[in-house]
């Protein structure tokens, strides 16, 4: 993994904003209008990590609903200016018929695609939302500890135990997808982080994430103060005591719409990402086992049944 891709280190600036997900991240924290008592899949516990067919398939609707909904809106600017033409130079309404005739088909499909991925992912959503509540991949906070599942075992291990990487893959437009991956340090168990940054084009963006990732891991400080975790900070120790002494208002973040972060926010905390240096020396390269330390002499991890 050293040889392939970059190892993060541990330790940061503490900057947890992702511009790209907080639209995404709003959406989350506006369904809990008063302060929320649990949440799925993000709350002040556990950052669970979908994955699997199911998770895949909803992701490929999503890309065929919004590719499709482009060629669509491409096609019916074709479609108004040939009827224009028409309605200009012809004005028969035959011509009109046959026109309409010929393109009906593939709006016809068109309109089949779009409509089977906007509402086919949802459809999935609601048929597995079951199997992925009850799927413990994940992160937890007050245990400390990352859960992935293997079939029908489950590799349990702490997360201290886990290194960061900031993977790519080719974008297919001359660039580069980067997303974040933990990989378990004395074994071959890895844990993508899609669960909320899926494919960034930004690297930066991979490395407030492994920031926020590393925060909402360490119980002596507050929950990452990002959209997702608001609804619950309340519920959390630290953060409560943090909240109260710093006077935040506990409906920061949704108060803010998404039409007014585009307009109002956006632009400052790109600048600010853009402005982050996360180039830092790892604070726990010399007490990890294998770097600094020797290695144990087995596993750490364990499978549960």
């Amino acid at each position: 993994m050293d040889l392939a891709f970059q190892r993060l280190p541990w330790g940061g600036t503490h900057n947890p904003i992702m511009p790209n997900t907080i639209e995404v991240q709003l959406t989350y924290a506006r369904l809990y209008e008063n302060d929320a008592e649990s949440g799925f899949p993000w709350d002040d516990t556990t950052y669970l990590i979908g994955n699997g067919f199911l998770r895949g398939l909803q992701g490929f609707l999503y890309i065929l609903y919004m590719s499709v909904g482009v060629g669509l809106i491409a096609s019916l600017a074709g479609l108004a200016i040939a009827i224009i033409s028409l309605i200009i130079y012809h004005q028969n309404i035959s011509d009109f018929i046959d026109l309409i005739d010929s393109v009906k088909y593939y709006f016809g499909i068109l309109l089949g695609f779009y409509f089977g991925g906007k509402y086919g992912r949802i459809l999935i959503a609601w048929i597995s939302e079951k199997r992925q509540r009850a799927n413990p991949t994940g992160l937890y906070r007050r245990e400390g500890l990352v859960r992935i599942e293997k079939g029908k075992a489950v590799f349990e291990a702490p997360f201290i135990e886990f290194d960061a990487y900031l993977v790519h893959s080719p974008s297919g437009r001359g660039g580069r997808y980067f997303n974040l991956l933990l990989q378990h340090r004395y074994s071959k168990h890895q844990l993508w982080m899609k669960g909320l940054l899926t494919d960034a084009m930004d690297q930066k963006e991979v490395y407030a994430y492994w920031e926020m990732i590393q925060q909402f891991m360490d119980v002596s400080r507050p929950l990452p103060d990002v959209p997702i975790f608001e609804p619950f900070r309340h519920r959390d120790p630290v953060t409560a005591e943090w909240d109260q002494r710093t006077g935040r208002d506990p409906f920061k973040w949704r108060k803010i719409s998404p039409e007014s972060w585009r307009k109002h926010h956006e632009q400052t905390y790109r600048e600010r990402l853009r402005a982050t240096n996360f180039h830092q020396a790892c604070i726990l390269d010399a007490h990890i086992q294998g770097r600094g330390l020797p290695l144990p002499d087995q596993p750490q991890g364990a499978m549960l049944a």
